[in-house]
């Protein structure tokens, strides 16, 4: 085997590791180079990373080396001094933002109880109406009964009626 055909078979986070970048850039990377993929026993995912891609991250100088950033130490003398005038002009606008968030707050939760009410009186009326609907369907029922007209009966002898 060559140096150049040499793999490691890694696990994500493994990779993420030995690059010096988290794991979603490392699953990332392995997309773009599109390095061979397959099931370990473990269960989690091995990729197949030729060496040399490995070697040319760890050799200091390299393109494609990773420089972790620091944040530069501050001494005191760089921490500025706040302003006691820009402090309380500052304090004051945050006090008034405040004031404004509680009241917008209040108006909010007043339109929440006022939506609220407002939906259980739809619900109401729309059972109101149901019921009334129902009344007049009933009213109209007993109305066509009590006015209907009986057919005249025929007069006919009270012996026919009897012989039948």
């Amino acid at each position: 085997m060559t140096r150049m055909d040499a793999v490691s078979w890694l696990t994500y986070d493994e990779l993420a590791e030995r690059l010096g970048i988290e794991r979603e850039s490392a699953r990332q990377h392995v997309k773009r180079k599109r390095w061979a993929r397959r099931p370990g026993n473990d269960g989690k995912v091995r990729i197949g990373v030729p060496e040399e891609s490995l070697s040319a991250r760890s050799e200091p100088g390299t393109e494609g080396e990773t420089v972790p950033v620091r944040e530069p130490e501050q001494s005191q003398e760089q921490i500025p001094v706040p302003d006691p005038g820009v402090t309380a002009v500052l304090t004051r606008h945050i006090e008034r933002l405040e004031a404004q968030l509680e009241e917008a707050l209040s108006r909010a939760s007043e339109h929440d109880a006022i939506a609220t009410h407002r939906d259980i009186l739809s619900t109401q009326l729309d059972a109101l109406r149901a019921a009334l609907d129902a009344a007049e369907r009933d009213r109209d029922r007993w109305h066509e009964a009590a006015t209907r007209v009986p057919e005249p009966a025929t007069h006919q002898p009270w012996w026919r009626r009897l012989a039948g």
